[in-house]
């Protein structure tokens, strides 16, 4: 239930992962000294994990508003725009439903185009067919993260009151690339956030420790130091849910054009609109 989302105007935190982090909004802290778990199973466990969750999480809808600012390459701002969009779930993919625009409510007409689509979306996907997800090469997926990555410096901390176990992470020499945009992967060191009795992600942050090609660089190169964060919290004491994310990046597109983005993502008016007990998420196995 972790993914989060970029291309050159947009990053969106959830899930999804993607799940963006606010200044003050972290609620962590050092706890006791306590032996930690075996690493790799912990590891193991939340990969596999995966599956009950993305089944769970089509039991629940938010709303996102994300707001981007495009700088110029002295870092002025040349351009702002919000969105607002009604967020859902139908298997694997996330349902962007659009409602707002730079804070007004879509006009009647673009509103009834955009529910025709996503009706449309969620027909296709529930009949078992998959449409093309213009996202899906620009979503951070937690299962690829936990291969590609190398874990290390496990330590306990009390975030929002939970214990959970903080991990370091840089690229695993190890991993194998499927595909450009899982190259995304070799190329991030950060620290992720692991709720230990829900082995669900709470938190990740990282930053680009080298250039990253968006598009293979037919659409703009993404720099060095561009830094992702993605914060959740415990919903319906069960699931964790996105609650805010950032990123802020340079970039440099065709035709030596450079740029920065800021984004910066918020959730609110979560709502659990369909409850059936043999949905609810067991309590992990040990």
């Amino acid at each position: 239930m972790f993914s989060c989302y970029f291309s050159r105007h947009r990053w969106l935190g959830g899930v999804a992962l993607s799940g963006l982090l606010m200044a003050g909004s972290c609620a962590f802290a050092a706890t006791e000294e306590r032996s930690l778990p075996d690493v790799p199973a912990l590891l193991a466990r939340v990969r596999d994990h995966q599956d009950a969750l993305e089944k769970i999480r089509e039991n629940y809808t938010f709303t996102a508003n994300v707001t981007d600012h495009e700088l110029d390459k002295r870092g002025v701002q040349k351009k702002q725009e919000s969105k607002t969009y009604d967020v859902t779930f139908v298997g694997h993919r996330t349902i962007l439903r659009q409602t707002a625009l730079n804070g007004k409510t879509l006009a009647a007409a673009d509103q009834a185009k955009e529910d025709a689509r996503i009706e449309k979306l969620i027909k296709e996907l529930t009949e078992g067919k998959n449409p093309h997800d213009p996202n899906a090469e620009h979503q951070m997926k937690l299962g690829v993260l936990l291969r590609a990555e190398h874990f290390k410096n496990g330590r306990r901390e009390k975030f929002r009151n939970r214990d959970v176990i903080v991990f370091d992470f840089e690229p695993d020499p190890v991993f194998k690339p499927s595909s450009d945009y899982e190259k995304f992967y070799t190329k991030m060191a950060g620290t992720m956030w692991v709720d230990e009795a829900d082995l669900q992600v709470a938190r990740v942050d990282f930053t680009l420790i080298d250039d990253f090609k968006i598009g293979g660089g037919m659409f703009f190169d993404m720099k060095k130091g561009a830094h992702f964060a993605v914060e959740q919290d415990r919903f319906f004491n069960e699931i964790w849910l996105p609650i805010s994310s950032s990123a802020r990046f340079g970039a440099r597109a065709v035709l030596f054009y450079n740029f920065g983005i800021e984004e910066t993502a918020t959730f609110s008016g979560y709502h659990q609109f369909r409850v059936s007990t043999e949905e609810k998420i067991s309590a992990p196995a040990n």
